[in-house]
């Protein structure tokens, strides 16, 4: 393994068996130099890489930490990406990629085209925990897929002592884009925004579940205001019969109703809370799960 100087892009270099070769390449560290500088130094790294690597592909990465309790992690994290015509094996993810409630940033060479990306697989053997919402994972010359963490599971090395799995596999559910609209009740401490809020929908066709719902740099869920939150990578599940909401967070909220409608059927479909129920991880001052038909 190689690493460049402290103060430059930091570049990694491994060859990890005979069908994957990768690279790190990104990183949110720039150091004292000016832009120019750090631009030209990485395009030329990045040319280094195609020159080394001959044939190779191009893999870009996002990864969302959940911004909530200890949920960021120091351990090591290493990553594996299942495709239809092999696996690629990213190798270990740069710590400052893994922060909580940030979007860390990546890119890795692979010395093969391994097809459509089905899941992406994470372990770790540190006692550190790590808590993802949603991976995404581009392709040089394809589209970006989203990989969610739909049950909220923990990874952490140690799960006997604390509560998680050693390794964590996200697959992908489908391309369909979904709009959900939530309108929070007036009502008096109704507003929220440590819900932490998922959702499963259900229809004619199956079901699909979101990650956190969330619009970054704004605050959601406030008294009596509509919110319109985009999910991509959703599986089309055809007319909804069905929403369930799932409370993560102990901060409680309570909605009037709440629209949902994809690209393939623009008619929303409406949710009403006739029984007023709040949401919220705690108990004593709401459900945690709801389930709407």
């Amino acid at each position: 393994q190689r690493t460049a100087a402290a103060g430059s892009p930091q570049r990694t270099e491994a060859v990890v068996s005979p069908q994957s070769t990768e690279a790190v390449v990104s990183t949110q560290s720039t150091g004292n130099h000016s832009l120019p500088l750090i631009m030209m130094t990485r395009s030329l790294l990045l040319l280094l890489g195609i020159l080394l690597l001959g044939d190779a592909y191009l893999y870009s990465f996002t990864a969302k930490v959940a911004n909530r309790g200890r949920a960021g992690t120091t351990g090591d994290v290493y990553m594996t990406v299942i495709g239809t015509k092999g696996n690629l094996s990213v190798g270990k993810v740069s710590k400052k990629e893994l922060k909580r409630g940030k979007t860390g940033r990546f890119s890795v060479y692979g010395k093969k085209n391994i097809g459509e990306i089905r899941c992406v697989r994470l372990s770790t053997t540190s006692k550190n925990s790590l808590l993802l919402d949603v991976v995404t994972v581009r392709p040089e010359y394809g589209v970006e897929s989203y990989y969610y963490n739909t049950k909220g599971v923990i990874l952490n090395g140690d799960p006997r002592r604390h509560s998680g799995v050693a390794s964590l596999q996200m697959c992908k559910q489908g391309e369909e884009h979904y709009y959900i609209t939530t309108r929070t009740s007036t009502e008096s401490r109704s507003q929220t925004n440590k819900i932490h809020l998922r959702m499963r929908l259900t229809g004619a066709l199956g079901t699909t579940t979101t990650g956190i719902i969330n619009n970054e740099g704004r605050n959601d869920f406030k008294r009596g205001e509509d919110d319109t939150f985009v999910v991509p990578g959703m599986k089309m599940v055809g007319k909804i019969r069905c929403i369930e909401l799932f409370a993560e967070g102990s901060d409680k909220w309570k909605f009037d109703y709440i629209e949902v409608h994809c690209d393939n059927y623009r008619a929303a479909y409406t949710f009403h809370n006739n029984r007023n129920i709040w949401i919220s991880n705690d108990s004593r001052e709401g459900e945690d799960v709801y389930k709407l038909c």
